[in-house]
């Protein structure tokens, strides 16, 4: 099953259904994300929208209280604000007048505020209170005076001071008698200030301006960012101010202008949108705040749609490339069930296919290719026969190794018992540089390996006629160190070759291994020829021995840098007409690091 799927005709399927899907995943990505946007554009505008209408409402409310209370004070031919002015500012009236000032002046407030809606009351009185006219229920001037509200109007340059929501009286506290208050100064014909104006607005006015969760997926709030305090939250709580972990301290430090909108996250409510307006009149900031999931509602169910209808042309899509990559592929099929069949014993193609296009090209090829392989199985029979004569005679005349070992044994026997003991001597040296020299291991111990140079240089010493002498010099605590092979017996060859050759006599060759600190340390040393500079530095960066018989110094060093790294190496002394000193630096490898460097 595993090998049918893997079939062209079912890797054409996927790869053009794989397309298929990412064209499709590409488009509605796109889509979705224009949707979204384009959702999420208009939802701010009429974000905005709502919340200009509000602020409108709500400012055009407060302004007309503002104005209210201004008529109270005005300075002009109205002998009836006047009156309210010299009750504030003259101090010599009798009680008559005094009486009939505000009987005056108390119809003149009855006439301005009895039609106005949400309007609580509406207070002028001087600093101190002791002259004041009131109408409706006004914030009391122990209260005011409390806060430290009269204070701020009478210090302060502004043509109003807007105060926040409270309780007017403290034994009216429910939540019907909030009510937000609008302070002037009043002022004397010479300009001095005299006394103020409150007007108390009921809070309800925030209701009806702002609740607006009847209609609309959003919230609008009303805030005071300089403190942060709430002034008003609907009855669609989306920030749920209640649960006291609401997001509005990320959201008052998100207010960096006087309008615009961010988006914040909530742990309870997602993804929100922030829009905000701050008022001129009353410095305060509206919150227009609308979750994410309410905006991307509106197309949601279209959304679902497309996705329908796009998996209905895929399945389409996808039955109607199965039929037509069948059809086009069973001749191919048709091609490979045939070449399936062919093994040693069949090589012929059980099929016809006299189509002109690829598929008939490939079948012409496949028909020649058998032709060829069968002459060719056949010149093959024919050369193995003839080669398998040829490996039987070489049989017949083969020696291996360990046969010219044993010989070498048999040799030393013989000329022990004639008493040649030279030649017996040669003859176990020679057999026990084949024993090493057959071993496949790469690193020797460093006894092995003194043992090892030990019997090539007695057998150049018989070679020499006994020309030169040779010392090795070691420590015991070296002795269980590894040593790659074939590392020291060049360096020695190198010097019985050049360096001692011309010698008749009194040469001297000495080998020494000892530790150096944390490294093996190996020395070669002849009191032969010598080597110049200019020759010691040609030796150390060319191969000159490419087409010797043996490892040159070039390739010693190679192996060294291939083994160790660059911190090892070998150094060549030398002094023309002297002496020769090969030093070699290793590291100390134990039996359980060989591993680590092969």
């Amino acid at each position: 099953m595993k090998r049918h799927f893997t079939s062209i005709r079912y890797e054409f399927i996927f790869s053009m259904t794989a397309l298929f899907l990412l064209f499709s995943s590409i488009v509605l990505s796109i889509w979705y994300s224009e949707l979204k946007h384009e959702a999420q554009t208009t939802a701010l505008q009429n974000a905005e929208h709502v919340l200009q209408v509000s602020n409108t409402l709500f400012e055009n409310q407060v302004r007309d209280m503002i104005n209210v209370a201004a008529l109270t004070t005005v300075r002009s031919t109205n002998s009836l604000s006047t009156n309210i002015l010299n009750i504030l500012s003259k101090k010599d009236l009798s009680d008559s007048e005094i009486i009939g000032y505000r009987k005056s002046a108390t119809d003149y407030l009855i006439s301005l505020c009895s039609f106005k809606k949400n309007l609580n009351g509406l207070m002028v009185s001087d600093f101190k209170g002791d002259n004041s006219i009131s109408y409706g229920i006004p914030t009391s001037f122990e209260i005011m005076q409390e806060n430290q509200w009269i204070d701020l109007i009478k210090d302060s340059n502004k043509k109003y001071i807007v105060i926040p929501p409270h309780y007017p009286h403290k034994w009216f506290n429910t939540k019907k008698d909030l009510a937000f208050s609008v302070l002037e100064p009043v002022l004397a014909y010479s300009g001095e200030k005299i006394g103020f104006v409150s007007v108390d607005i009921s809070a309800q006015l925030f209701q009806e301006c702002f609740d607006t969760s009847s209609s609309s997926p959003s919230s609008l709030y009303v805030i005071n960012k300089t403190d942060g305090e709430v002034l008003f939250s609907p009855t669609l709580d989306i920030l749920d101010m209640a649960r006291g972990e609401s997001a509005l301290p990320a959201i008052i430090r998100n207010l960096k202008s006087e309008k615009g909108y961010f988006y914040i996250s909530d742990k309870n409510s997602g993804k929100l949108l922030v829009v905000y307006n701050t008022s001129a009149l009353t410095g305060w900031t509206t919150l227009s705040v609308i979750p994410e999931k309410e905006i991307v509602l509106a197309f949601t169910n279209t959304s679902h749609k497309i996705l329908l209808i796009t998996l209905i042309i895929g399945i389409a899509l996808i039955l109607c490339i199965f039929l037509v990559t069948t059809f086009l592929t069973r001749k191919i099929r048709l091609l490979t069930s045939a070449v399936k069949n062919i093994n040693g014993d069949c090589l012929d193609l059980p099929i016809e296919i006299t189509s002109q296009d690829e598929i008939g090209s490939l079948f012409l090829q496949f028909k020649a290719m058998l032709d060829r392989i069968r002459g060719l199985l056949k010149a093959v029979k024919t050369e193995e026969a003839a080669k398998r004569k040829a490996e039987i005679s070489a049989l017949q005349f083969q020696m291996n190794p360990h046969f010219l070992y044993n010989s070498l044994n048999t040799i030393k026997f013989l000329a022990n018992i004639q008493g040649i003991h030279n030649i017996g001597r040669v003859a176990e040296s020679l057999s026990s540089l084949m024993h090493i020299s057959m071993d496949d291991r790469a690193f020797l111990p460093v006894q092995e390996d003194i043992h090892f140079l030990r019997s090539y240089l007695e057998i150049q010493n018989y070679r020499y006629t006994n020309s030169f002498d040779f010392q090795l010099h070691y420590s015991e605590e070296i002795m269980d160190c590894y040593i790659p092979k074939l590392f020291i017996q060049p360096l020695a060859e190198n010097s019985l070759k050049h360096g001692l050759v011309n010698r008749t006599d009194g040469g001297i060759l000495l080998v020494e291994y000892l530790a150096d600190e944390n490294n093996l340390k190996v020395i070669v040393e002849d009191n032969g020829c010598g080597i110049t500079d200019d020759r010691i530095q040609e030796i150390m960066h060319k191969n000159q021995n490419r087409n010797a018989g043996h490892i040159g110094i070039y390739n010693i060093r190679e192996r060294i840098h291939l083994y160790f790294g660059e911190d090892y190496d070998l150094e060549i002394i030398s002094q023309p007409g002297l002496f020769t000193r090969f030093e070699m630096t290793l590291p100390i490898v134990v039996k359980d690091e060989v591993e680590n460097y092969v």
